[in-house]
């Protein structure tokens, strides 16, 4: 009976992380507003974009070009999400969020590139998550998995 619980509360564990996986907006959310947390700064000196610039930034994204994890700490770091014009340019511009880690997985994406985390296989492959949500919603289903046993 443990061991079948062992198994479970592993496979739940699993579930957990690839389910709460978080990825960098896609253009669709940019253009359309739907950002939830994140925040527009200046890739040249890292302050916040007025909302003049940040309106500009929304009409000429094309597509994501890389993810960059700024912290070279175990812990969270940031998460910076940079995109391309219609000529493929980089955009002057990031979105970023707080509290974050890549998800290092057996397919790999994430390579470091001068102390920084980056990932350029696609939004869809850059993938990261929120170590202290995960921490929660893993601990809240544990003692779920406990009363079941």
């Amino acid at each position: 009976m443990f061991k079948q619980a062992m198994i479970s509360l592993s496979c739940t564990m699993l579930l957990c992380q690839l389910s709460f996986a978080e990825r960098c907006p896609s253009v669709s959310d940019i253009k359309s507003n739907n950002l939830k947390g994140w925040k527009a700064y200046d890739s040249d000196d890292g302050t916040l974009l007025s909302a003049s610039r940040e309106t500009q930034f929304k009409k000429i994204v094309e597509e994501f070009a890389l993810a960059e994890w700024t912290s070279n700490k175990k812990q969270a770091g940031s998460i910076h999400c940079y995109y391309r014009d219609q000529t493929g340019s980089s955009l002057e511009a990031y979105f970023a969020k707080d509290n974050f880690h890549p998800i290092i997985s057996a397919k790999n994406f994430w390579y470091e590139v001068s102390g920084y985390m980056h990932c350029a296989a696609g939004m869809e492959r850059c993938e990261f998550g929120n170590p202290l949500k995960s921490r929660a919603r893993l601990a809240l289903t544990s003692k779920k998995m406990q009363k079941k046993v």
